[in-house]
């Protein structure tokens, strides 16, 4: 492959909202030479204006406002190369905290998306860009833009084809009504978009190989797509320094409690497991649909509605594996972090994680709770099995760092660019 010049390429992301990924991918291709610029809907700089402003406000106030600014921030991310367009993104965040969800809430993020989407065609038109690199949702304008000027356009699909996930959340209406709600429709719009998307860009970056099936699955050429997994903080999320006790055995979950995570089978699963010795399944994340839902299986979980990111790796050190049996995702965060806390983990192909079967933990069937059953007394019998699985959970981690991720989409950037 010829050498390739990356300083003198402008790669434009962008995207509408606070997005962790995001954030590694802009800040990752400028610590990898590119000239990477960033347009999203609000991003804060620690070292300016708003900050200074911030560092006047009483006390408790300022404490409040430095962390909500902090998950706006990145440390990779040159601030002077990021541009926001803030308003359609308060709009969003004032929806969201009202507690408006379902398809209310799915048609404020369209909203939003489309505003940010030709926010970004408009700026495309005057400040071109070598590569456009847009995240599905909010990628349609903007990728319309760079293709007319000779830009190469590529789509960060962080889930699993939006018309998959949809066939997935009517079946589930029809198989656990009680739990219909925790998976609302999408405006026959919003799934034209992301067809459109599709249609239009040059490349896709996704996640997992489960996201790409659904992607191939509906016609999505597989030579235009590259499957680059996401990372983790491995000095953040790390085992605990002691040995976790051999007669406990505590399940932890960690995401919105709702069907899409297929927490009414994981419930199902602690509900047949009760009276196993040591045993406790510890549920963090808000809970989504109707409260209904959740009541027979009160006394089989502990809740934990709301912990800060800042102290949700503590959890995973408490816990003894990790179980989330996903119906639809991209590549789940939680996996990787709970890898690299060392726990075994218990999840589905869906979940779109790096856990290999019988190696760091078990892959098993959506939908299955003998499965899962199975899987969690095989672990709560055997304390060697547990503890084997999880040193084989931090080696695996230790290969999925936010470096690796970085330098990996890099260098893709590098095959596709180059003649």
């Amino acid at each position: 492959m010829a050498e390739f010049d990356r300083a003198g390429t402008r790669v434009l992301v962008h995207h509408p909202g606070s997005n962790h990924l995001a954030y590694n991918l802009v800040g990752g291709l400028q610590r990898e030479g590119y000239d990477a610029v960033f347009d999203t809907g609000f991003f804060h700089d620690p070292a300016g204006r708003l900050a200074r402003m911030v560092a006047r406000l009483p006390d408790g106030l300022r404490a409040r406002a430095e962390r909500e600014l902090r998950r706006r921030s990145n440390a990779l991310v040159d601030p002077a190369r990021a541009r926001a367009w803030p308003w359609a993104e308060l709009a969003y965040v004032a929806t969201a905290r009202a507690g408006l969800g379902g398809e209310r809430l799915a048609r404020v993020i369209g909203w939003r998306n489309e505003v940010m989407d030709r926010r970004v065609a408009r700026a495309l038109r005057r400040e071109p860009a070598r590569v456009v690199i847009g995240h599905d949702g909010s990628a349609l304008h903007a990728a319309r833009a760079a293709r007319r000027q000779g830009a190469l356009t590529v789509l960060n699909q962080v889930i699993g084809h939006l018309e998959h996930g949809l066939e997935l959340g009517r079946e589930e209406a029809a198989r656990a009504p009680q739990f219909a709600e925790s998976m609302p429709d999408s405006p026959r719009w919003i799934v034209e978009r992301h067809r459109a998307e599709l249609a239009e860009t040059d490349r896709v970056l996704v996640p997992s190989d489960y996201v790409r099936d659904t992607l191939v699955a509906r016609g999505v050429p597989e030579a235009k797509i590259a499957t680059i997994p996401y990372g983790v903080d491995v000095a953040r999320f790390r085992p605990p320094e002691a040995k976790r006790p051999r007669d406990r055995m505590r399940l932890l979950f960690v995401g919105h409690l709702s069907q899409r995570k297929g927490i009414g089978y994981l419930l199902e699963a602690a509900r047949r497991l009760q009276g196993l010795p040591g045993l406790e399944l510890v549920l963090v994340g808000r809970r989504v649909g109707a409260d209904a839902a959740f009541a027979p299986y009160e006394g089989v979980f502990r809740h934990v509605p709301h912990v800060p990111f800042h102290e949700v790796h503590a959890l995973f050190q408490d816990a003894d594996a990790f179980v989330y049996p996903s119906l639809h995702e991209g590549s789940a965060f939680v996996t990787y972090e709970a890898l690299a806390s060392g726990l075994p983990v218990i999840t589905t192909p869906n979940a779109g994680s790096v856990v290999r079967d019988g190696e760091e933990g078990y892959v098993v069937p959506i939908r299955d709770v003998d499965a899962i059953v199975e899987r969690v007394e095989r672990l709560q019998r055997d304390p060697d099995l547990r503890a084997s699985m999880s040193e084989a959970a931090r080696r695996r981690a230790l290969d999925f760092t936010w470096d690796a991720y970085r330098r990996r989409v890099a260098a893709q950037l590098d095959r596709w660019l180059s003649p």
